[in-house]
């Protein structure tokens, strides 16, 4: 269907935000009654609603005011256990590493309620460099194979809960990544391994079965006198290639490869994806 002769852009936009951020605002408020200003809370939750009367600027306040001041882009980042890089590096010996980050594209209808978007993490190490004999030129090489092989287009990871293993430390793979199938295990290792260019050996590749069930949905539980989701484990999911980064003994910040659709900054390999 064509646009109608007096489609007006900045109201089907403002009707799509209001459509969306408030059903995340309602969410997030969900103690709190509409129409409302009888406490701070229920203030804060009113002020961050988008009315159809709202200005451009006014629209950019609220959303401004529930992601940042309020803290809902806050509230939406998962927190990950770590050590600054400073200590790790100094209490470690290690060879160059590279990283590949994946994850599930946000779905309203399946994300909109709080459940996590499934993400996925593969690393390997280049055990022929160094920190000082790596380069700026391997940088780039690894760069545009993993362009090649993970970003054009952004490849697909189909976790699930089979185990797939892969060693072969003398190349600097201890891989275990969790698929729907002994296939996509394989598939995803020997994609892995054609960014440094070696050969895939069945000998070094183990598929564990497992007849466990996970629940799609695993229930809730009381945590900190509030219910909340359990944790999902081994969900099944597509995550997608999102970027790749280098990480070097000694510097502290790194190198960033390949990101998609803008990521990242200072990346060597930007891709545009749809």
């Amino acid at each position: 269907m064509t646009l109608p002769p007096d489609f007006n852009h900045w109201e089907h936009l403002q009707d799509m935000l209001r459509l969306y951020h408030n059903k995340l605002v309602k969410s997030y408020f969900k103690n709190q009654p509409d129409d409302d200003i009888s406490t701070p809370k229920r203030a804060l939750k009113q002020a961050c609603l988008i009315d159809d009367a709202d200005t451009v600027s006014m629209t950019q306040l609220r959303l401004w005011l529930f992601e940042i001041t309020v803290g809902h882009a806050q509230s939406i980042q998962t927190p990950i256990y770590g050590i600054p890089v400073q200590e790790y590096q100094r209490d470690s010996k290690f060879r160059p590493q590279i990283k590949l980050y994946f994850k599930e594209p946000y779905d309203f209808e399946k994300h909109g309620d709080g459940t996590e978007q499934v993400r996925g993490e593969i690393g390997f190490r280049i055990m022929n460099k160094t920190a000082d004999t790596i380069s700026r030129t391997d940088a780039e090489e690894y760069a545009l194979e993993i362009k090649n092989e993970f970003a054009t287009p952004p490849l697909v990871w189909k976790k699930g809960k089979y185990k797939c293993t892969y060693l072969d430390l003398d190349n600097g793979f201890d891989l275990r990544l969790l698929c729907v199938s002994k296939t996509e295990g394989q598939s995803t290792v020997q994609s892995v391994l054609r960014i440094l260019d070696k050969t895939y050996s069945d000998n070094n590749f183990q598929f564990i079965e497992n007849t466990k069930e996970f629940p799609v949905n695993p229930g809730t539980h009381r945590v900190y006198g509030r219910t909340v989701k359990k944790f999902r484990q081994r969900p099944t999911a597509d995550v997608k290639f999102t970027h790749a980064q280098l990480i070097i003994p000694g510097q502290v910040k790194p190198v960033n490869l390949v990101s998609v659709n803008g990521r990242l900054r200072s990346v060597i390999q930007n891709v545009t994806s749809a």
